[in-house]
């Protein structure tokens, strides 16, 4: 077998010509540093950054550091950076993570590359400084740094979002070019891996590897407070009026962009007002002519989070024209050159007191000899009434279709999936959809339930698609939630139709505030989304994103913890564990104050609707509304495994999970599509079901060819039939359809 050839990419152009679009330069290992950056000092140092930390050449030829964490890369980017002859670096985040292998003792190296063979196979791999190693992967969940450390200093690293790795040029200690042993592929031909698997990889290299320690994982996110950045309109442009734009001052582009970042960073609430200002301050240039689209394009990267603010254009300021601007007079306010009198009339202090609403004290011996009313639901179980109920699900998942069926089901007085559902008048607000878009899956919807556009008199649907859909912003001097004229409006419009259900899509779209923030999240969720179900006397229901380790872990969770707390309701769409594609999607209760949480509802996509498959919980026929057959999940899967077992009698099996006739794997390659609603440990349960049961038993269903017999399980059929006897059959066919 002929050894894979080495790769020959060494410019910028290549690496984005592979996909590898998230690119940085990196400080060459000899270049000269100037002596106004960090770096400099570091210069003969262990902690020497040349040849490793990201930077750029400037106009006198040496190099400094930029903010690299926040910039992303486009062409004119990898033209200069080539031109300077910079170290290619790409930056780790997204799906893309580098196993960093530290050590140089050709065993213990050895172990790492035959432990990742065995859990990933064959990787593209990068050498500077042999045995060392690195290997790119796509994962597909988030994952944060983790690192094994072992022997004297030596570590394994998972790199990912904040992090980069050095993919071409000079190493700084060997002096040699980096190589590719096993060529690097285009990043959509990267092998995927979960990040489970990468965990299982690096706690079995504890077992093999010397003096190996626990497993060290750390956020990868800047620790700066971004609220800390902030600074008043009148003094952030009075700050800006007073800095040149010289090329004296901003000699690369790197840094014409640091000072666009702090800008946006200062004023996160007024964009507009903030590119006004970064858009004159760039027509100032001295030394050219800025493009207007490649300012306007530059602004749109500017993504946080973000490291500097109001503070450090102060600074820049202060330094450039100390004449006029100083540091000082940001956070004191300015008395007035001749005032008449200070002590002439008393001060008129305006807000001092927020009003708020009147304390209410509750007797409770004035509940004695009465009865509570009953609690209400908009979905028995699911979505409490008078509440908040947050459904998150990945994009595409299917979260708008599932919330608009639901707004039918609720307007036309249908079962919902099954599930018992509130006669209720529903108006949505949708952010990212058109109305053509919003037609076309009503009618899809219609058509699955049988529904006329004559019969949704009690649904009205809003399309807010390219639209500003804020809901509320913070006074950066109180943080008091401030609602905004579209919430007002939404409110509204919702009691003019007399609505006592509001969908909100999506929460991205309304939200303006920090989601790692717990109490702006609180507040959001409490007095905006709260307060709608307030005023119109029903209930909320608001769809978002989980963050990538919400998804990784199956928490279905975003940013802080709070917006799970503050919700009475949480609701998570997901694909089927270990399947990522198909129409069958898993509808979990995460959070149900009020109600069993941890219910299920497995449901197909077919022609443009969700129709049911099973269910956690047996549906409550309602007098009022009544509701669908529901098979029961338990019911379900044992139904698909007896089909399986069934078509194929001969079969080997075992329930060994080591062994390669598990049942569970071998069932899943007969009939990958029968099973993929159900995760392992669903089947495993419900074979032991049958089993204690007797509905299947083992028994020998073959030889191995040389007179050695195999065995399986086989299907009991008076057992099956008195098993089956109680399930309609009708519900059952859409299992296997």
């Amino acid at each position: 077998m002929n050894a894979p050839s080495k790769i020959t990419l060494s410019t910028f152009e290549a690496f984005w010509r592979l996909g590898y679009r998230r690119l940085v330069p990196v400080v060459p290992p000899t270049a000269a540093i100037s002596e106004r950056s960090s770096l400099f000092k570091r210069v003969g140092t262990s902690q020497d950054g040349r040849g490793k930390t990201p930077g750029v050449r400037g106009a006198d030829g040496k190099w400094h550091s930029f903010d690299w964490v926040s910039h992303e890369a486009d062409e004119l980017d990898c033209q200069r950076w080539q031109k300077m002859a910079a170290s290619i670096g790409v930056k780790m985040g997204g799906a893309l993570y580098f196993i960093d292998a530290d050590t140089l003792d050709k065993a213990l190296a050895a172990i790492i590359q035959m432990t990742i063979v065995k859990h990933f196979g064959v990787l593209a791999c990068r050498v500077g400084n042999w045995p060392k190693a690195g290997y790119p992967i796509r994962l597909s969940g988030f994952l944060k740094y983790t690192r094994l450390d072992f022997g004297h200093g030596e570590r394994v690293e998972i790199l990912g979002e904040g992090r980069q790795a050095v993919f071409a040029g000079i190493h700084p200690k060997t002096k040699a070019p980096y190589s590719w042993p096993f060529a690097l592929v285009p990043f959509d031909q990267l092998p995927m891996f979960s990040p489970a698997q990468v965990v299982a990889f690096l706690e079995e290299l504890r077992t093999l590897l010397p003096a190996a320690k626990p497993l060290v994982t750390e956020g990868t996110t800047t620790d700066i407070s971004q609220a800390s950045l902030w600074g008043s309109i009148e003094t952030v442009r009075k700050a800006v009026a007073a800095t040149p734009n010289t090329s004296a001052a901003f000699g690369t582009r790197e840094s014409y962009r640091d000072y666009g970042y702090a800008i946006k960073a200062a004023l996160p609430d007024d964009e507009p007002a903030a590119f006004e200002i970064f858009a004159d301050w760039c027509s100032r240039w001295t030394d050219g002519v800025n493009d207007p689209d490649i300012v306007a394009a530059d602004w749109r990267r500017f993504k946080p989070p973000f490291r500097r603010g109001a503070s450090w254009l102060f600074e820049l300021a202060e330094q450039h024209a100390p004449d006029q601007f100083k540091k000082v007079d940001a956070f004191f306010d300015v008395l007035p050159d001749e005032p008449e009198s200070l002590f002439a009339a008393p001060a008129v202090v305006t807000n001092a007191v927020r009003e708020v609403e009147p304390l209410v004290c509750i007797d409770p011996t004035t509940w004695a000899g009465r009865l509570p009313q009953p609690r209400e639901w908009v979905v028995d179980g699911w979505m409490p009434k008078g509440e908040v109920t947050l459904l998150y699900g990945d994009g595409g998942v299917g979260k708008s279709l599932l919330a608009m069926q639901f707004a039918t089901c609720a307007a036309t007085s249908r079962p919902w999936l099954g599930q018992t559902t509130r006669p209720s008048r529903v108006m949505g607000f949708f952010c990212e959809d058109g109305e053509d878009e919003l037609f076309r899956r009503q009618a899809d919807i219609n058509k699955a339930l049988g529904v006329e556009f004559a019969e949704l008199a009690d649904l009205r649907l809003i399309s807010r698609k390219h639209f500003d859909n804020t809901f509320a912003l913070w006074d950066r001097q109180t943080g008091a939630l401030k609602l905004q004229p579209v919430w007002h409006q939404l409110v509204q419009a919702a009691k003019a139709f007399r609505a006592d259900v509001l969908i909100v899509d999506t929460i991205a779209d309304v939200f303006a505030g920090s989601e790692i923030d717990r109490a702006q999240v609180s507040a959001f969720v409490k007095s905006c989304l709260g307060r709608i179900a307030q005023e119109i006397g029903g209930s909320v229901l608001a769809l978002g994103h989980p963050s990538l380790s919400g998804k990784s872990s199956g928490s279905g969770t975003s940013g802080s913890t709070a917006w799970s707390n503050a919700a009475r309701s949480r609701l998570y769409l997901k694909h089927p564990k270990g399947s990522e594609r198909g129409n069958t999607r898993v509808l979990e209760g995460m959070k149900a104050n009020y109600g069993p949480k941890g219910s299920e509802l497995i449901v197909r996509w077919h022609r443009g609707a969700f129709e049911m498959v099973a269910g956690s919980q047996p549906a409550v026929v309602s007098p009022t509304v009544g509701a669908a057959a529901v098979v029961s999940i338990t019911e379900a899967v044992e139904q698909a495994i007896v089909s399986v077992m069934a078509v194929n009698p001969t079969a080997r099996l075992n329930m060994a999970p080591n062994s390669q006739y598990f049942a569970v794997k071998v069932l899943r390659s007969l009939d990958p599509d029968s099973l993929v609603p159900f995760d392992d440990a669903k089947i495993v349960g419900a074979m032991h079901d049958l089993l204690r049961r007797g509905a299947i038993r083992e028994q020998r269903v073959g030889d191995n060819g040389h007179g050695r017999p195999v065995t399986g399980y086989v299907v009991v059929p008076d057992n099956l039939l008195a098993a089956a006897a109680s399930i309609d059959p009708g519900s059952m066919s859409k299992i296997f359809d």
